[in-house]
């Protein structure tokens, strides 16, 4: 997964499918490095997630929390 490829999602509200997770993560993309994505869930808390264990990124329909 390449960086540039996320930057259209920056801002955006998420639905992350992680390896070992069996249920997908959701949150609002505010950073992107070459390794780490950093998204802001709803309670406010940040967390940050390596790229080698995204399987699936896409976002979400309803773009309002």
């Amino acid at each position: 997964m390449i960086g540039n490829e996320l930057k259209p999602f920056l801002g955006k509200i998420l639905r992350i499918d992680i390896k070992d997770l069996d249920i997908p993560l959701y949150g609002k993309l505010i950073e992107v490095t070459p390794y780490w994505i950093d998204i802001e869930r709803k309670n406010g808390s940040n967390r940050i997630i390596s790229k080698a264990r995204i399987v699936g990124i896409e976002p979400v329909r309803a773009q309002s929390c």
